[in-house]
């Protein structure tokens, strides 16, 4: 472990009486063992977890402990959320090291993407809900430990594990993905030179399917509903979807221990993931439903379950309606590398150095092509020389309840050639890198005084650099074409409806009509504008490109000082530890700035446009945290501890929201100018104090039940909000506070930005757990064993409903109910389980253009099985299956009760080998 020292560090407890078990179980107590042993209140998912339960990342795994859920992205766990807070407020580590993030969707982020990490190359994976001193701040929900393995603790001088699994997917015929993939792991660890040298060597591939059916009320800009004179609502669009890709994860890890005496040991450890995600979308679009007046309307519930609108005059305002092919395709990459030399001086002097670098990369394509159906006129040469979108189209929907509602279209048809043209080319492309390098220092100090046992003390300093690259081709209108009108255009063409023969294919999507698809977007783009005329562009007609183009970074310098308590109260015996962690930190946040014509440098866009009312600008603060915590464990005896912990604890704000840079527009008819950023470094960090009280008693037997009361005030939350104060005078007062020049002849309007608002408060819970083995039954059922958690959270924290909500919402993330049991029954040779997951109704942050807003995530169930056959030569048969009652993600999109987006992923089987040396 290259982590300072141990987070299991009660050395004084007394040993478990050996039981030897097999299958799960094992893995099971091994858990429950190391949560015992653990010196802060903590869940832990040991390596044989990792390696039995049918997990494609580690975020499946640790959403089986008390308190912790997941996220899915494209039907896989890539989130976790701890204790009713989202990724935003919770610290990851490999070794003890901050890792880099790769989950930029559509902004830099900190919070990791966990199937960025296989699970077979993991050997524990700990979530520490009370944090010491010594850990590295920025936990505010919780921080999560992984590990990889010592090649010097194995078993044997020489160790080798392959696993094979071929996976299919039962959902991905229905939208034209290929049903099979496969998992590939193998590793090896060996010792060497009388057990002085030890290497760790290991891969894991990943192919498979990523398909998923997919309907929204909504689509790009235009998001849920709108309330209409009559008072009832109406969806302001409706996408139908179906997405079919494949997902190809490469890791590679690779440790290197060399300890020639045992008072110094020297580790390397490397990890290397690459994933990439195809993902290719098709279906039919509706958009700008309410510009127009509906017909044959059915209301339930205040919103209009059904009814039909029509385009009308296209050169209008109106709806228009359109097949859509999308490449949402994206390539994750992470490097990490860290060296980590202990010497222990003698007897009582231990110190440790460490240091480590991590870099990541995110890219994501985001390349559209709509296509309308078209009146077109042509000349006698069949030039074309008019054009307008087909008049007479309708669109009659049927709301479903939470499933696909349906979509019938006349006067268009989807799939003709005749008629249909591409009406828009877009492409946005997203660049994100996170780069990470640190050193610290960690003294330990063996004083046997009275109640303290040892003193530790150190250091630690990081650089951090979040960088995003923004960029934008566009060509066209989405809501159609005319002669005179093009929204868009940043070719060197003329725009006007273009040709799709010989690009196209037919396919079908659920509840809306078959349409024509893209099969080849770039070879398309190239027919249209030439090899390489249509790759995004800084352009100040969309001067977000530039300003949401920035880098933001964080220096940080953190040292702590932490006595470790071991003593007795009474005739119980105390451990623990308190201390203190004091962390400086800098913020700078680099961007471009809006100062007004003339005030600004000369900036060249990359179409040619020179403009002078931008500047680059860099600016941030500095602060410093002090962090006091403390953690009791009371062993009343043999089977039966309390702890008790209580700290203050800090997150940095998400990064998206510490950007600098500010963009401006003029309110139409006025001189008022006003001024939007995409975030300030001047936010105040997630600052909360917590207290942790825990019971857990272990059965001689094999297995535990625990309770945990959990409390914490966290005292601000960050929102976006308009500020357009009351009177000129405080408007140009607030702008001149800012720094913000104000142009010649215009007047200080409103300013859009993110800020600490006054929402903070508590959050508090319950976590229910318990472990059972049946040893006691009879024969066979002796092997069957119950593993179950339940946790209750609530929260007066509120944040803004965003464009969807008018009222605050929860904290994202936060799900009062969330349980999950596990059936385990090891017979022999013979081990199977079935895992249920439930989680209650929580926030979400969907991702938007530029930006998120928080929506409604449902309540679900899932359902995992596996079953495995233990042969006596090392070779183990294994199939499991993911999702087995095909339960799909439910959204609401700020209406109760209304559809807001139904996606399906299918039920995913795996049949494997696995072999042990």
């Amino acid at each position: 472990m290259t982590a300072s020292f141990g987070v299991y560090a009660q050395e004084s407890q007394e040993a478990l009486e050996e039981v030897t078990v097999t299958g799960i179980r094992t893995s099971v107590l091994d858990s429950l063992e190391a949560k015992r042993n653990a010196d802060v209140v903590a869940d832990v998912v040991d390596a044989g977890a990792l390696g039995s339960l049918p997990d494609q990342s580690i975020a499946d795994a640790l959403g089986r402990l008390p308190g912790v859920t997941t996220v899915r992205s494209n039907g896989q766990s890539s989130q976790l959320n701890i204790r009713g807070m989202n990724g935003d407020f919770l610290q990851t580590t490999l070794n003890g090291r901050e890792q880099a993030s790769t989950a930029g969707y559509t902004e830099s982020t900190r919070w990791i993407s966990f199937d960025q990490y296989p699970a077979e190359l993991i050997s524990q994976a700990a979530v520490y809900k009370s944090p010491k001193a010594s850990l590295i701040e920025g936990g505010v929900a919780g921080s999560v430990e992984l590990k990889t393995a010592n090649p010097l603790d194995a078993a044997n001088p020489h160790n080798f594990n392959a696993n094979v699994r071929m996976s299919y997917n039962d959902g991905a015929d229905a939208v034209g993905a290929d049903e099979f993939g496969q998992r590939v792991t193998m590793s090896y660890m060996g010792k060497f030179m009388d057990d002085k040298l030890g290497v760790a060597l290991g891969y894991s591939n990943l192919e498979q399917p990523n398909s998923f059916n997919k309907a929204r009320a909504g689509a790009d800009d235009l998001n849920g509903y709108v309330e209409g004179a009559d008072g009832n609502y109406r969806p302001q669009a409706f996408q139908w979807q179906a997405g079919n890709g494949t997902d190809t994860r490469n890791g590679y890890l690779a440790s290197v221990v060399f300890q020639p005496t045992d008072n110094l040991k020297a580790q390397l450890d490397y990890f290397k993931s690459d994933f990439e995600r195809e993902d290719t979308r098709h279906g039919i679009t509706a958009s700008g439903l309410t510009r127009i007046d509906s017909s044959n309307a059915s209301v339930s519930g205040g919103v209009e379950s059904s009814a039909t609108v029509g385009i009308g005059d296209p050169t209008a305002t109106s709806p228009w309606f359109e097949a859509r092919t999308e490449d949402q395709s994206t390539q994750a990459d992470t490097d990490s590398l860290g060296l980590n030399l202990e010497w222990n001086i003698d007897d009582r002097n231990t110190i440790v150095f460490d240091y480590s670098t991590s870099e990541g990369t995110k890219t994501r394509k985001d390349q559209i092509v709509s296509m309308h159906a078209y009146d077109l006129t042509t000349d006698g040469s069949g030039n074309l020389v008019a054009w307008q979108e087909a008049t007479g189209q309708e669109l009659t929907y049927a709301l479903n309840g939470e499933e696909f509602p349906s979509a019938n279209f006349s006067g268009v048809d989807f799939t003709d050639l005749d008629t249909m043209r591409l009406s828009r080319y877009e492409e946005y492309p997203h660049k994100y890198t996170d780069e990470v390098e640190s050193f610290k220092v960690d003294y330990k100090f063996d004083l046997e005084w009275g109640a303290i046992a040892s003193i530790e003390a150190g250091f630690r300093s990081s650089e951090r650099t979040f960088d995003s690259d923004r960029g934008a081709f566009l060509y066209g209108s989405r809501d159609g074409q005319y002669n005179g009108y093009c929204a868009d255009n940043l070719s060197s063409i003329d725009c006007m409806p273009q040709e799709l023969d010989g690009f196209v294919k037919v396919e079908s999507v659920s509840g809306a009509p078959d349409h024509l698809v893209i099969t080849d977007m770039d070879a398309l783009a190239t027919s249209i504008f030439g090899a390489g005329n249509y790759a995004g562009k800084k352009v100040f007609s969309q001067d977000w490109t530039f300003v949401e183009s920035g880098a933001v970074t964080e220096e940080v310098f953190a040292y702590y000082l932490m006595a470790n308590i071991d003593t007795q109260l009474g005739s119980i015996p105390v451990t623990g530890n308190f201390g203190v962690r004091v962390v400086d930190t800098d913020v700078k946040s680099s961007g471009v700035q809006n100062v007004g014509d003339g005030n600004g440098i000369e900036i060249t866009d990359d179409v040619g446009v020179t403009r002078n009312n931008y500047d680059h600008v860099t600016y941030g603060p500095e602060y410093t945290d002090t962090l006091p915590s403390l953690n009791l464990n009371f062993e009343l005896t043999e089977q039966d501890y309390i702890r008790f912990a209580a700290a203050k604890v800090m997150g940095r704000p998400p990064v998206g929201q510490l950007k600098g840079g500010a963009g401006s527009w003029n309110t139409t008819g006025t001189n008022e100018y006003n001024v939007w950023t995409k975030g300030s470094p001047y936010l105040d960090p997630f600052r909360a104090n917590q207290i942790d009280l825990a019971y857990e008693h272990y059965f001689e037997d094999g297995g535990a039940v625990t309770a945990a009361l959990f409390w914490k005030d966290i005292e601000s939350l960050v929102e976006k909000q308009y500020i357009y104060l009351d009177s000129q005078a405080d408007r140009t007062a607030l702008f001149n506070e800012l720094g913000i020049d104000i142009p010649e002849g215009d007047v200080a309007g409103a300013f859009e930005t993110f800020v600490n608002n006054d929402k903070g408060g508590y959050i508090r819970g319950i976590e229910l757990a318990g472990t059972k083995t049946f040893d006691q039954l009879p024969g066979v059922f002796a092997g069957l064993g119950l593993t179950a958690s339940y946790s209750y959270t609530e929260s007066e924290t509120e944040v803004t409903g965003g464009n969807l909500y008018g009222q605050n919402l929860p904290l994202p993330g936060l799900s009062e109910n969330v349980w999950s049991t596990t059936v385990f029954w090891d017979i022999g040779n013979f081990s199977s389980h079935v895992n249920v997951r439930y989680r209650d109704e929580f926030i979400l942050n969907m991702p938007i253009p530029g930006s998120s807003t928080p929506v409604m995530a449902q309540e679900y169930t899932t359902v995992d099985a596996q079953v495995s056959y233990a042969f006596n030569n090392g070779i183990d048969v294994v199939f499991s299956a993911n999702n087995l009652t095909d339960e799909g993600d439910v959204v609401e999109y700020g209406v109760d009760n209304a559809f807001g987006e139904y996606t399906e992923f299918g039920r995913q089987y795996y049949l494997g080998v696995n072999y042990k040396y």
